[in-house]
């Protein structure tokens, strides 16, 4: 069973200090990644909307970056050697 506070289809997301909800999203603050490629946004606050839209928010309340997890190549190819065809 995993630990981390988000994860998807088995495969572990992130971990974070505490959670925001919204009617919209989830936010989670201080986040740690387990997404190698994502882990430049630690400490950062990450919205998570109900379609896997992330949001990277900086210490300013300004978007950093913005995208979908499947849009994220390590996501999908942990994802694609978890579930082959």
């Amino acid at each position: 069973m995993s630990e981390a506070a988000v994860s998807l289809f088995g495969i572990d997301i992130l971990d974070c200090e505490d959670v925001d909800l919204t009617e919209e999203s989830i936010q989670y603050n201080n986040v740690t990644f387990y997404i190698e490629s994502l882990k430049q946004y630690e400490g950062c606050t990450i919205e998570v909307k109900s379609d896997w839209t992330m949001i990277i928010w900086g210490e300013e309340g300004t978007v950093i970056h913005q995208f979908s997890l499947i849009e994220n190549d390590e996501f999908r190819q942990t994802l694609y050697d978890k579930y082959p065809r």
